[in-house]
């Protein structure tokens, strides 16, 4: 896809650069003089993106006579760029990005594509551990075996409003070496993290920014729901696995099963050892899990895909 783009500020236009070029590639820039001298008239460009809060551009005629033309497509931008959060320029580009697709369809798959890519590049991979009863016990052994890797953990253990400030000091005491935080909105993914899902919440994210969002009401609900984090998690990003451990019920059988052939690894805690079966048992019976082992040794094998050793 080609972009033009019509602004006078270059920082306004370093951060046009930064924020798009990785997805649309090269960006042709042009200020008044170029417009001045009909430039924009025999543009190459798919799309121009005017900047309206440059008050040259809007006070040049020239720029806005482009407005009225059939080619190429204009799009206006009103934002000073500099002055937001680092999230609040990547909510721009997913709505510039949103703007561009619906501009020229046909480039459409090319750019989630691309999107994808730059959104995930300095992730660490995602592993999405789902328990609930005899969940506690199952997470100490883990955590006791599980040395510091470069991976983020998503950790959806089912829990009551009572007990969720507990569980978060007693995941903070067991995972030792690990930063143990509440999700949160626009919190930042980072390597050897474990992110605790609140009650009533699943987890998206974009650009390595985490968002929260509500998920559908169950029969059965499930508090916070393994399938419903399972499958916002790997909606946006492709580098997920996911351990199911102890528990009673079918809560990650549904988002294990969505996801097979497709995950970086499923693994499951062995029927002997939990204390609770029948929600690790459902995940093997989905076909999907490929390593079922105690905590322990579950621990010594997602750091074994990251070469790092237990001892």
């Amino acid at each position: 896809m080609r972009v033009g783009i019509v602004s006078t500020n270059e920082v306004q236009k370093a951060l046009f650069s930064e924020l798009l070029t990785p997805l649309v590639g090269e960006i042709i820039f042009y200020d008044i003089s170029h417009a001045k001298r009909g430039d924009l008239e025999i543009s190459n460009a798919h799309i121009l993106i005017l900047d309206m809060s440059d008050p040259s551009v809007v006070d040049c005629e020239e720029v806005m006579d482009a407005l009225v033309r059939e080619e190429p497509i204009c799009l206006l931008h009103e934002k000073d760029l500099y002055s937001m959060q680092p999230r609040e320029r990547t909510a721009w580009r997913n709505r510039t990005i949103e703007e561009l697709k619906k501009a020229v369809p046909d480039l459409a798959s090319e750019l989630d594509e691309k999107k994808d890519d730059a959104d995930n590049k300095n992730v660490p991979d995602i592993w999405v551990i789902g328990s609930s009863s005899g969940g506690p016990q199952a997470l100490k052994e883990f955590f006791g075996e599980l040395p510091r890797i470069p991976i983020s953990i998503v950790l959806a253990q089912h829990m009551s409003a009572e007990g969720f400030d507990h569980l978060l000091a007693r995941v903070n005491s067991l995972a030792s070496g690990w930063n143990v935080h509440l999700a949160e909105d626009g919190m930042k993914v980072t390597p050897n993290s474990v992110y605790l899902v609140p009650r009533d919440k699943t987890v998206a994210m974009s650009g390595g920014v985490i968002s929260l969002h509500q998920y559908p009401a169950q029969e059965v609900s499930f508090n916070p729901c393994i399938d419903a984090v399972i499958r916002t998690v790997f909606e946006c990003h492709p580098k997920v696995g996911v351990i199911i451990l102890s528990g009673m019920g079918m809560d990650g059988s549904g988002g294990i099963r969505s996801i097979k052939g497709k995950a970086r690894m499923i693994m499951a805690q062995d029927h002997e050892s939990s204390g609770a079966k029948s929600m690790p048992d459902s995940a093997r019976n989905t076909g999907a899990v490929q390593f079922s082992a105690p905590p322990g040794e579950l621990a010594k094998k997602l750091a074994g895909l990251y070469n790092q050793s237990t001892q």
